[in-house]
């Protein structure tokens, strides 16, 4: 069973790997990053991988900008993925699962993961057709948006920011 304690250690890593990921974001967006990035490489085993697909990719703005956004999707992914799924096992490990599906947020992340995680489209079976529309904070998830991406004016780094301190919070209040 995942202690409390633990599962706090687990959202500060993956909030940490946001905020690396909104980091290598800013230096992505300098105009000297590609030059940076030419010459450089990770090793890790018996790979060395070099840096220079990155370091075409920033050179061209089309490219970059395409880059840029799948990166900025893929930090958005993991951390509302990770963080919903540590605090869905937390809550089933500690008998609080019924609590979790009480808190306001509970469809509106539950249904924002789903999207992320396919492919950022809605896609709303029987159950959650169900529960729409649902709201979080000034955002409303409606029937009609089924099938539709997931802009980032409706949900993107503030919205998943202020979610994921909305997971920290529930195992911090540990209603026990």
């Amino acid at each position: 069973m995942t202690t409390r304690p633990e599962v706090l250690g687990q959202l500060a890593n993956a909030k940490n790997n946001y905020v690396l990921g909104l980091s290598a974001l800013a230096l992505f967006a300098t105009p000297d990053a590609h030059k940076i990035l030419e010459c450089q490489h990770a090793s890790f085993g018996t790979y060395s991988v070099d840096f220079r697909q990155v370091a075409l990719l920033l050179r061209v703005d089309a490219d970059r900008e395409v880059a840029v956004k799948e990166f900025a999707n893929m930090l958005l992914r993991a951390l509302v993925k990770e963080g919903f799924e540590l605090i869905k096992t937390y809550a089933e490990e500690s008998g609080q699962s019924q609590v979790l599906k009480r808190q306001e947020w509970y469809q509106f992340a539950r249904l924002i993961r789903n999207c992320l995680a396919h492919d950022f489209r809605f896609s709303f079976g029987r159950h959650d057709e169900s529960v729409l529309p649902v709201s979080w904070r000034s955002r409303t998830i409606l029937a009609n948006m089924h099938g539709q991406q997931l802009p980032l004016e409706f949900f993107g780094y503030v919205q998943a920011w202020e979610l994921f301190r909305d997971f920290q919070t529930f195992v911090e209040c540990d209603m026990r």
